[in-house]
């Protein structure tokens, strides 16, 4: 017997990681296919989803350069 609820997830969605495993398989799968019509929807998919983890990391390291750290606290 199965229950309906969902359980978590490996990776969060939306999250910074679904992101990174997202454009590191669809590039995968770019230099896979063959027909060109496909490769060109994997490509412009692919600069989608690239643009929006490069904004992402952008923020991400952001927070850690704005951090303040334990030593400039004490001072």
């Amino acid at each position: 017997m199965t229950d309906a609820t969902p359980g978590p997830y490996a990776v969060p969605p939306g999250s910074i990681f679904e992101y990174r495993y997202t454009v590191y398989f669809e590039s995968l799968a770019l230099w896979k296919e063959k027909d060109p019509q496909r490769r060109a929807t994997i490509a412009r998919q692919l600069a989608d989803w690239a643009a929006t983890l490069a904004e992402m990391e952008v923020a991400e390291a952001r927070k850690l350069t704005e951090r303040p750290t334990s030593t400039n606290e004490a001072a």
